[in-house]
């Protein structure tokens, strides 16, 4: 192998495992900050306490109405430790969304504290549920969350 080749493969070797090391620490911390991640598609779970788990909804931003919030019954089994929207877009990520903008996911995060069955309900009212119309597109989703 020529040197230049070798360096060449040296570069390409740590390159790879550097992109390999960032997408590695990227999902580490995925799962440290939100846990399992559940869906409108897994309307019910099994955690462990002190496990971490989130409740993921898609939003289609604030400036266009969305308000999503969450109950929890009873209140002593999971506690709600914070809830985020990440855009879709890169550029509403970097700079914030402009009017109309900042469509993503929204997601809950919640602690496991002690074994129990909750039920946790996220609402979007949708503008303020202030008619036929806005309440049309406002929903309401149920999980059913075992914590053993």
């Amino acid at each position: 192998m020529t040197p230049v080749r070798r360096v060449v493969t040296i570069v390409v070797v740590v390159a790879v495992l550097g992109v390999a090391a960032v997408v590695g620490g990227l999902l580490i911390r995925r799962q440290v900050v939100y846990g399992t991640v559940l869906d409108r598609s897994s309307a019910s779970s099994t955690v462990e306490v002190g496990d971490r788990f989130s409740l993921k909804v898609p939003d289609r931003g604030p400036s266009v109405g969305d308000s999503w919030s969450a109950t929890v019954e009873p209140g002593d089994v999971v506690t709600l430790v914070g809830d985020e929207l990440i855009p879709d877009s890169l550029g509403d990520r970097l700079f914030g969304s402009l009017n109309g903008g900042g469509a993503g996911q929204h997601y809950f995060r919640f602690d496991a504290e002690r074994a129990g069955q909750v039920t946790i309900t996220l609402a979007n009212c949708f503008q303020g549920c202030w008619d036929a119309d806005t309440r049309a597109l406002s929903e309401t989703l149920t999980w059913t969350v075992t914590v053993s």
